[in-house]
């Protein structure tokens, strides 16, 4: 299987092509990167530099498509500006086949609030990128910015029924079809507890997990990449968020780095996939 992976390339940080490669890889999955940007360092580091390489996206599309080569799969990451994820939706619609499978990850925000180059446009285009996906996954910030809800609303934990009623609700009208699933990850539970949402099929499902309360450069890539694996090896999205949870605990596990922008270290883990 073959798989397109479009996302920012960093040095430092363990996150977006650098997880899609390693990770679809370890799963017998080849990856084709597209790089939208490549950075010295993931942005949370106080100090990075970042070169636009957008243009690749369009000349990946030509050169490949001259080639007559195909994909089992799309994955899509950080995307910078308005005019690179018009660029993605063509490259998507380019390589779209029955069973193709594409994954967005709507990367927007955290903690509620976008983060700062994300304009009203950029956030609509995302929409609209989102609206062509088999499955998204956002994190609850995302979430409620592709339902068109104050992000800052967002604080909200699984601590009972009314909350996950509340999520799934939002969940069901950002979905751009019936088809389509949505899964809602990183969000708060009970003491010493993280939760995924799966809205599939019509039916949501909560899929809970330990945590440590402490956030990583890296996981929400390596999520989408571990999740996009294990569909396309054919579990059900139900199945293949309790496999990504699962790996993402294990890689905290594995962590002694107290930086959290250097990321996990899902090298000492990913003979689990």
């Amino acid at each position: 299987m073959r798989v397109a992976a479009i996302n920012d390339l960093s040095g430092f940080g363990k996150c977006s092509l650098i997880a899609d490669i390693a990770v679809l890889s370890a799963m017998g999955i080849e990856v084709c990167p597209v790089p939208t940007a490549v950075l010295t360092a993931q942005t949370g580091f106080p100090s990075f530099y970042m070169h636009d390489t957008g243009d690749m996206v369009e000349h990946s599309k030509t050169e490949w498509s001259k080639m007559g080569e195909a994909f089992d799969g799309v994955i899509t990451g950080y995307i910078p500006n308005e005019q690179m994820v018009d660029s993605v939706m063509d490259f998507a619609d380019s390589f779209n086949r029955k069973d193709t499978v594409l994954l967005v990850d709507p990367v927007m925000g955290d903690a509620g609030k976008c983060f700062p180059n994300f304009s009203e446009g950029l956030i609509s285009k995302i929409k609209e990128l989102s609206k062509k996906a088999n499955v998204i996954t956002p994190n609850l910030t995302e979430l409620y910015l592709l339902a068109g809800e104050d992000p800052k609303k967002a604080d909200i934990s699984f601590t009972e029924e009314k909350d996950i009623a509340k999520i799934a609700d939002i969940a069901f009208k950002v979905r751009a079809n019936d088809g389509q699933d949505v899964v809602v990850t990183g969000i708060p539970g009970k003491e010493n507890e993280v939760c995924n949402l799966v809205y599939s099929n019509g039916e949501a499902k909560v899929i809970r997990c330990k945590t440590n309360k402490r956030s990583y450069s890296g996981t929400g890539d390596l999520f989408a990449a571990v999740l996009m694996g294990n569909i396309l090896n054919g579990k059900d999205t139900v199945a293949a968020t309790t496999a990504a949870a699962d790996f993402i605990g294990e890689a905290i596990d594995a962590t002694t780095e107290s930086d959290r922008n250097y990321g996990v270290s899902f090298e000492k883990v990913l003979n689990k996939l």
